[in-house]
């Protein structure tokens, strides 16, 4: 009897360790990729990636898939330095049409809003990827409260959600504010 309760054991034990290393693995690819997509975005919404200039809006349509409506606003983009002017720009925001938005030039050619809004946002997305990051770390050491329960990527993780919150919550006054100031 004893021979098949180690077996029993023992089964379960390799059960859980598969369990726990997909469950780690897929927690590394997620998060790197969430990291990765929105440290790019970030750049541009910052200036730091991207060539900087102007897009006067000229028409706004809406798009709709999956029972959502996507607004297109369509315009002339010109850089800054006068260097690239494109007259077919769209960029996915609501924007008012007639106004003239700062935007960033992406590498394909795409466009990114720049401002506080935006950068917050970007960097809320940013850190929950973070976030994912260390709660992948944190199962390779073991379930919360064994004994090999890191305390220190538990205080790691709060820190980074109370980050995230907080940017977020920021990014998203910033934005209210200015669709309350563009649309008054």
């Amino acid at each position: 009897m004893r021979g098949r309760t180690n077996r029993r054991e023992t089964a379960r034990e390799v059960t859980a360790a598969g369990r726990r290393l997909l469950l780690t693995a897929a927690l590394f690819a997620v998060g790197t990729i969430v990291t990765w997509l929105s440290v790019t975005h970030l750049a541009y919404a910052t200036g730091v990636a991207g060539r900087s200039g102007h897009l006067k809006v000229e028409t706004c349509t809406w798009s709709e898939a999956g029972g959502h409506r996507y607004p297109h606003c369509h315009g002339v983009f010109r850089s800054d330095d006068g260097t690239v002017v494109d007259p077919g720009a769209t960029i996915d925001s609501d924007l008012p049409v007639g106004d003239t938005v700062a935007l960033r030039r992406t590498s394909s050619d795409g466009y990114e809003q720049t401002g506080a809004g935006a950068a917050f946002g970007w960097l809320a997305v940013s850190l929950l990827g973070l976030v994912v990051l260390v709660l992948g770390a944190a199962t390779v050491r073991g379930p919360a409260g064994s004994r090999g329960s890191p305390r220190v990527l538990l205080i790691l993780l709060g820190v980074l959600v109370a980050a995230m919150l907080t940017s977020a919550f920021i990014g998203g006054v910033v934005g209210v504010v200015g669709a309350l100031r563009g649309r008054g």
